[in-house]
This record gives C-alpha cells, sequence and structure tokens, in this order.
C-alpha cells in the first residue's frame, strides 16, 4: 500500500481509473447475476442474444461499448446501456473518493472503493428487480467492520453496535414518514437492514445529516421515478447508498444545521 502512495499524482489517478474500469466491468456481472441468482464465477460472460462467448477484445470497459457501436461483434444485437452506465458510475465514484479522501492511493482509499463498489452494485439490483441482494449487506457489513476499527480500534465497536439501532429506529420511522405522509411504501425490509449497517459505519453524530440526505435524495428520485416509470412503486437503494457514500466522505464538511435550514428555506439559498 504504502508503494501505491508513494507514486506520482498522475500515476495515482491513472491507476484509480483501471481500478474502477474493472471494477465497473465486474460489476455488470455481479449485479446482473446476482439479481438472478446465478453463480457469479466459472461461467464465462456471452452475448445474451446470441450466446457468442465474448473475448477480451469485447470486455474492455466502456471502449468496446463505444468501439462497437452499443452492438454486439457477432450477432450485431444492440447492447444494453447499463453496462457502459455502471462502469461510469464506478468511475466517477472511484475518483470522488480519491479527491475527497485527499488524493491519496492508500488502504483507506482503497476500502472506500470496494465500499463504493458494493453499493453501486446494491444499487443497480435495487433499480432492476426492486431489491437489495443479501450477500452484499453481509459483503459491506465486513468492510464497513474493517473502517470502524481501522478508524477508532476494537474499543469503538460497541458504540457504534449501538448507533446501529438507533439508525434501524430511524429507519422505521422514515418509513412510516413516507408511509402517512406521502402515500408510498418508500422503504422495505433490504432498506431497513441498510439502515442498521449504515449507523454501524457511521455512529450516531452522523444521524441527523444520514436521515436528511436520505429523505431529499427519496422524495426527488422518488418524484422522478414516479414520472418516468408510472410506478408508485420506487427502489429506496439509490438515496440511501448516496446519502451514506455522502455521509462516509464528507462527515465533517456537512452541517446537518445548515442543511436543514437550506431545505426549510430553500429560496433563501
Amino acid at each position: 500500500m504504502q508503494i501505491l502512495s508513494q507514486l506520482s499524482h498522475e500515476m495515482q489517478i491513472f491507476l484509480v481509473t483501471i481500478f474502477a474500469l474493472i471494477f465497473g466491468s465486474f460489476g455488470t456481472l455481479v449485479s446482473y447475476r446476482l439479481a438472478r441468482n446465478e453463480p457469479i464465477g466459472f461461467t464465462r460472460s456471452k452475448c445474451l442474444s446470441c450466446g457468442n462467448i465474448l473475448r477480451v477484445w469485447n470486455l474492455i470497459p466502456l471502449l468496446s461499448w463505444i468501439f462497437q457501436r452499443g452492438k454486439c461483434s457477432n450477432c450485431h444485437a444492440k447492447i444494453s446501456l447499463r453496462y457502459p452506465l455502471i462502469e461510469l458510475s464506478f468511475l466517477l465514484s472511484f475518483l470522488l473518493i480519491f479527491f475527497a479522501l485527499g488524493q491519496n492511493l492508500d488502504a483507506k482509499t482503497l476500502l472506500h472503493f470496494a465500499i463504493a463498489a458494493t453499493l453501486i452494485v446494491m444499487v443497480v439490483v435495487d433499480l432492476e428487480e426492486y431489491f437489495i441482494p443479501n450477500s452484499t449487506q453481509y459483503f459491506l457489513t465486513i468492510l464497513v467492520t474493517i473502517l470502524v476499527i481501522m478508524q477508532g480500534g476494537t474499543g469503538v465497536v460497541w458504540a457504534h453496535v449501538f448507533s446501529a439501532f438507533v439508525f434501524l429506529g430511524s429507519g422505521i420511522a422514515l418509513w412510516i414518514f413516507f408511509r402517512y405522509a406521502a402515500g408510498v411504501d418508500a422503504l422495505g425490509i433490504d432498506d431497513i437492514k441498510f439502515f442498521f449497517i449504515a449507523g454501524f459505519a457511521l455512529g450516531n453524530k452522523n444521524i441527523l445529516t444520514f436521515m436528511l440526505l436520505s429523505g431529499v435524495f427519496g422524495l426527488l428520485f422518488g418524484g422522478l421515478w414516479q414520472k418516468l416509470k408510472k410506478d408508485e412503486t420506487f427502489p429506496f437503494a439509490p438515496a440511501i447508498c448516496l446519502a451514506f457514500l455522502m455521509c462516509l466522505l464528507f462527515e465533517k464538511k456537512i452541517n446537518p444545521v445548515d442543511l436543514l435550514g437550506s431545505i426549510l428555506f430553500f429560496n433563501g439559498i
């Protein structure tokens, strides 16, 4: 890890880009197969239209889709935009993390990359299939446990467990708010589980910020989803995952009081 942090700034950005695109390509596969209970490994990727086994040059993140003009090189069927969009989301997320954490490619930054990758997979599956796979929740729990211990040692674990239950209660309260104030079931059991994990990772000091961001992102995304999809049920993972990542990266830079004031008095911004 120390070797990576000693590289030049330009080389670190180049490596971040490579990491993001590699993980992004893998993320497209994982999100697709998890949603369908298909095995992650031991089977090669293939065209969904003609069944042609994809070669290395067909799997270069972003570039293959661009050079092939969004079509299969064998049958010329259209390739879904989900693939380049997911890969692009990995790239933007990894670059955001790199710059937010001081532009240093160290163990902490790599751990945040893994957390962001897991969050993106959660969001993609929820957008496409309306659920968050338990396996991603378990994996995220492992990652945030490592992060908590890395930042505060084993002595803070029980305090964070308490925070997890506080966030869990807040998630239930948010479900009640959406159910009776907006008339929609915005949160499901998978979202409530995520609140528990978020609480363990963030601690009590971030609960107001997380709740505010989750609510605002949820209302904005939910309104857009209902308008475009004409569906009263909308996936909440994009809102809570984005809120979680923002709190994780900018916990000391977001003032919840100022944030609440901006929301209540938007006209004065």
